[in-house]
């Protein structure tokens, strides 16, 4: 079996819930991803599915083969969407975490969008990060979008929503303007956080009042301590 076809069936592995081994995947990587998925990483951000393989091949390069893919919590948006926060090995010893949103269709799983993080911390979830969404929901229910934006977003902030990418304060603040009304109210509640490196929180939780369903968060610490919002989905 030559290097490349070897690399190639490695990328499937991520997929496998078989912890502890490799697992022989039948499906390839393109059935797992969708034509135009978005991928966020350290790197920064990834547009469609070559080029997600690309970065895949480029981590198994550095990594080695990617081993024992496993959940961490998974919740149901609609009938065919759901959000899973999980992570998985290299054959080298390191471990990443993933923040995906799976799109299901006839039958099949395939991700329109995932966030891949090297994992390099086991800590507790700092209370910064409950203070800062507390915040969140006190300036949401103030009606100012612009406001909760410049004092929780990150400047590079990005929102993604259905296959919609916005990057920066100003977008992001257009985007929210429904906020502003009088009568929108809503409150968030945290499922699942999982610190991912000292400065990277994933979170998936239930909104609830004028928005009713699930949302996904990846939460960034700032040079003064405090944490922000780096990534915000909803659909």
């Amino acid at each position: 079996m030559n290097k490349i076809y070897t690399i190639f069936i490695a990328i499937v592995l991520i997929h496998s819930t078989c912890l502890g081994q490799k697992q022989d995947v039948s499906n390839d990587f393109d059935s797992n991803y969708n034509d135009h998925v978005i991928g966020v990483s350290s790197n920064g951000i990834i547009k469609g599915k070559e080029a997600m393989k690309a970065h895949f091949l480029e981590l198994i390069e550095n990594e080695g083969a990617l081993l024992n893919s496993k959940r961490h919590f998974r919740i149901s948006v609609m009938e065919n969407l759901d959000y899973e926060i999980g992570s998985f090995q290299t054959e080298n010893g390191s471990g990443f975490a993933y923040l995906a949103i799976i799109e299901k269709k006839n039958g099949l799983e395939k991700r329109n969008f995932e966030v891949l993080y090297k994992v390099s911390s086991t800590n507790e979830i700092p209370k910064e990060i409950t203070q800062a969404r507390e915040k969140w929901i006190e300036l949401c229910n103030l009606h100012n979008a612009t406001n909760l934006v410049q004092e929780l977003y990150t400047d590079d902030a990005i929102y993604f929503n259905r296959g919609r990418l916005l990057i920066g304060h100003d977008q992001l603040s257009q985007e929210y303007a429904y906020m502003n009304s009088p009568s929108y109210k809503l409150h968030l509640e945290p499922k699942h956080v999982e610190m991912v490196t000292d400065d990277i929180a994933f979170e998936i939780g239930q909104c609830s009042g004028s928005y009713p369903l699930p949302y996904m968060l990846v939460w960034k610490k700032q040079a003064d301590g405090s944490w922000k919002i780096y990534l915000d989905s909803n659909y």
